[in-house]
């Protein structure tokens, strides 16, 4: 049997899980996991005037929270408005769109983040 096991929690974390035959047999075994912080993504290719490209992203939370995309260059926008609060464990799709002026980089980042946790850092480059 696979058990995916995914950690709420930054560091290490404990948890058990019971499984039980119909003959009655009983098993408990114990789960162990480590999280570290979100690591930067990328470089993420977006291609000018076309159509957005999308990251997805999931809630690793066991809450429903709310997550902000900010940009750290005016190249690069969303196309859409943000999803708002996202339940536990469900995924969005950011979906960006770059503009190519002329006076700007063609590199930034998005940063996404909610509060108590540190931002989760996608590196873009505009084509």
């Amino acid at each position: 049997m696979n058990v995916r096991y995914e950690p709420f929690t930054i560091g290490d974390s404990r948890a058990s899980i019971k499984l039980t035959s119909p003959e009655g047999m009983e098993y408990t075994c114990l789960l162990f996991g480590k999280s570290s912080a979100p690591q930067p993504q990328g470089p993420i290719k977006v291609p000018a005037g076309a159509k957005p490209i999308g990251i997805d992203f999931k809630n690793p939370l066991v809450e429903k929270v709310e997550f902000t995309a900010v940009f750290d260059n005016a190249n690069f926008t969303l196309a859409s408005k943000p999803a708002g609060l996202l339940d536990p464990g469900k995924a969005t799709n950011f979906q960006i769109k770059f503009e190519n002026k002329a006076d700007l980089p063609n590199t930034g980042r998005m940063i996404v983040s909610t509060k108590g946790l540190p931002p989760w850092i996608y590196y873009l480059q505009g084509e």
